[in-house]
């Protein structure tokens, strides 16, 4: 296994103004000789589109910054669709790789999104930025690779999904760091696409869009399911949901667990957010701790630090079948602007649920007319309900073990 240094083959004087041709050189001469890793030692480098290849490792040193160009024609694109069938806009990521094995980022340095080059200018009041476009390059896209290690590394300042992973097998992110503008939109931290045995932990996001977002895209649908994810050990911030499943949800999504999770000032904390004819099963959520607060009306959420809900997309949508089942929440505590909603046009849709040494406390009355966001669906984007507690709800099963809401403040699960 061979070791490349860029400085070791740069070319030109000044690699830092356009290093995309040194880097990717290596990656390839790596790749050609069964493996290897790639350095990037200290210092700020400028790029455009990168590719992982089989075998190799990108590491990047201490002080190492690889930014990107913002020039989205030079980056690696994928024809579309995206997200669904009907759209038909090809996507772009800064670093890519589509079938690969055992490849790995590595190492204390950062990669910059460069997310200004996508905004419009003079926005510095704004508390939602605009953009010229929708979607807008991913920083990190992964599909069809198994054998995935990102560690150590900081990701920043994205200009639309920070790490996507499609499809893939065998992901391990450890030790990262997302830090993305907060007023950016879709800058969700990391989807985690019907891809299989991922583990996440022991990593600090803050972002403006849903943290860790488990999805099933329609226009993925060769990959099947999303299964298999564990999530540990990590700080979560963002003006979104803290962990979301959906909203695309063409799969199903099996087999998850979450534990030892700290979300703060997060818009919505743990979120079903189920639109399309996929369902969930087997999903556990343990010793969590969950600090709500609302955000301006553009970012979707009322402060719920949990959100149970399947509801059709649109009036094409068909949920016959579909089912949230087997999901457990055991010791949660939360302090949150709103309470907790269960949501479907079935009562049946909704079962299995459970709820143990739970310890919500609302910064609101009881009885206060709250309002709930239900986007995207094909009903009333938002609805009202009075805050009470409410220890069981008739056609569902749901268990209650030691909840507790703390008067005047209360628990709120309402259909």
């Amino acid at each position: 296994m061979m070791t490349i240094n860029i400085l070791d083959i740069a070319n030109d004087d000044d690699i830092t103004t356009n290093a995309t041709a040194t880097i990717q050189a290596a990656i390839d001469r790596c790749a050609a000789n069964n493996g290897g890793t790639v350095t990037i030692p200290n210092g700020t480098y400028i790029i455009d589109g990168l590719q992982l290849k089989n075998n190799v490792t990108l590491h990047l040193e201490a002080d190492a910054l690889l930014k990107a160009s913002g020039d989205e024609t030079k980056y690696t694109h994928r024809p579309g669709s995206f997200e669904l069938n009907r759209n038909h806009t090809p996507i772009s990521a800064l670093i890519y790789a589509k079938g690969q094995r055992n490849i790995a980022i590595t190492g204390e340095g950062h990669i910059d999104g460069n997310y200004d080059a996508f905004i419009y200018p003079d926005q510095h009041t704004e508390v939602h930025l605009k953009s010229y476009k929708y979607p807008r390059p991913m920083t990190i896209y992964l599909e069809d690779c198994t054998n995935i290690t990102l560690d150590h590394i900081t990701v920043e300042n994205a200009p639309f999904w920070t790490i996507h992973l499609v499809g893939c097998h065998n992901a391990e992110i450890s030790h990262i760091a997302i830090h993305n503008e907060v007023r950016m939109p879709n800058t969700d931290g990391i989807d985690i696409d019907r891809s299989k045995n991922t583990h996440i932990h022991d990593c600090e996001i803050i972002t403006g869009d849903d943290a860790i977002c488990p999805k099933c895209t329609e226009e993925t649908a060769q990959y099947g399911d999303c299964t298999n994810l564990l999530v540990e050990n990590c700080d979560l911030k963002t003006q979104s949901s803290a962990v979301k499943f959906g909203s695309s949800s063409f799969g199903n999504f099996e087999n998850c667990k979450f534990r030892h999770l700290a979300i703060k000032d997060t818009n919505r904390g743990l979120a079903f957010q189920l639109r399309d004819p996929g369902s969930v099963n087997n999903i556990s959520f343990e010793d969590i701790t969950i600090d709500t607060k609302t955000y301006s009306a553009d970012w979707w959420g009322s402060g719920e630090p949990i959100l149970i809900s399947l509801l059709p997309r649109d009036a094409a949508t068909d949920l016959t079948g579909q089912t949230i089942r087997n999901v457990s929440f055991k010791r949660i505590t939360s302090n949150a602007q709103n309470g907790i909603l269960v949501a479907a046009e079935s009562a049946e849709a909704i079962r299995d649920i459970t709820f143990e040494d739970v310890d919500i406390t609302l910064r609101q009355n009881s009885k206060t007319p709250v309002t709930f966001d239900l986007r995207p669906w094909k009903g009333t984007a938002k609805v009202q309900r009075p805050l009470q507690l409410v220890t069981n709800l008739a056609g569902n099963d749901l268990t209650f073990r030691n909840v507790q809401g703390h008067f005047p403040n209360s628990l709120l699960v309402s259909l």
